[in-house]
């Protein structure tokens, strides 16, 4: 992936101006490809930690409801 970035990011130099609410600014095209790719990267990793917790802890609740109906049923 980062061999990836780095080729992006060679052969895009150009600057590309970018339009703000309140100001403007020229910046290389391959520091936003580089910013683009770190945010989704961020993003991804943030909402695949949330949704494995939430897995992690349904299944929690889900053995321990088995395991009281298991031994409700032996017992």
């Amino acid at each position: 992936m980062l061999f990836i970035l780095f080729v992006l990011g060679a052969q895009n130099p150009h600057l590309v101006k970018i339009n703000f609410i309140i100001a403007s600014a020229e910046i290389p095209l391959a520091f936003i490809i580089s910013i683009c790719c770190a945010l989704g990267l961020f993003l991804g990793i943030a909402l695949s930690t949330i949704l494995l917790s939430k897995a992690k802890l349904q299944n929690r609740q889900l053995r321990r409801q088995n395991q009281k109906l298991s031994s409700q049923s032996h017992g």
